[in-house]
C-alpha cells in the first residue's frame, strides 16, 4: 500500500522550511477567516429567521430583512448561474470527448531516424543497442560522437579500446 504522502498530488510540506510552513498555515487561516467573514451576512439572516435574534456580530434588523433577502436572492441567482455554467461546460466537454481516445500512442522512432538525427550509420547504433556494456561519447553539442562497445550480449568481454580508438572508429566512423 502506498504511503499517504505518495498518493497526494501536492505534498511538499516536508520539503519546506519551518518559516515557509508557518507562512503557508497563516495564509490558509487568513483565507478561511475571510471566507467566513464573507458569509457572515447570510449567516446573520439565517440566525434571525431561525432563532429570531442576533447571534453574530453582524447587525440585521427585521425592518431591513426584505432588502437583505433581496440581495441574498441576487447572490444566490448569480452563484447558481455561474455554478450551472461550470457544470454545463464540464458536461459539454464530457459529451464532446467521451468515447474518443484523445491520447493516442506516439509511433516509435526507427533506428534509421535516430541514426540520421545523430549523423551516424545505423549499423553503429545497432551494435550499440546489442552491446551489454557500451560507453557513449558525446560531442560539444550533445550529439553522439562515438560508441565504445566493451561487452556484447552474445559474446564475452572485449578488450577495452585504446584511448582515442573505439569500435565505432574501427567501422569507419571517426
Amino acid at each position: 500500500m502506498k504511503n499517504r504522502d505518495e498518493s497526494l498530488i501536492i505534498s511538499a510540506a516536508h520539503h519546506m522550511t519551518w518559516l515557509q510552513r508557518l507562512s503557508s498555515r497563516l495564509l490558509t487561516l487568513l483565507w478561511w477567516l475571510l471566507w467566513i467573514y464573507l458569509w457572515l451576512p447570510a449567516l446573520a439572516v439565517a440566525c434571525l429567521l431561525i432563532w429570531g435574534e442576533q447571534l453574530l456580530p453582524v447587525e440585521v434588523r427585521l425592518d431591513q430583512l426584505p432588502g437583505h433577502l433581496e440581495v441574498l436572492g441576487r447572490y444566490a441567482f448569480f452563484i447558481g448561474l455561474f455554478g450551472g455554467g461550470l457544470v454545463l461546460w464540464s458536461r459539454i466537454n464530457y459529451w464532446r470527448f467521451s468515447g474518443e481516445e484523445q491520447r493516442s500512442a506516439i509511433g516509435d522512432v526507427t533506428l534509421e531516424e535516430i541514426a540520421t538525427d545523430q549523423g551516424l550509420p545505423a549499423h553503429v547504433l545497432e551494435q550499440g543497442r546489442n552491446g551489454k556494456i557500451v560507453i557513449v561519447h558525446h560531442d560539444a553539442q550533445g550529439g553522439i560522437h562515438h560508441l565504445d562497445i566493451i561487452m556484447t550480449v552474445a559474446a564475452g568481454p572485449v578488450a577495452p579500446p585504446e584511448p582515442g580508438v573505439s569500435n565505432a572508429s574501427q567501422l569507419g566512423q571517426h
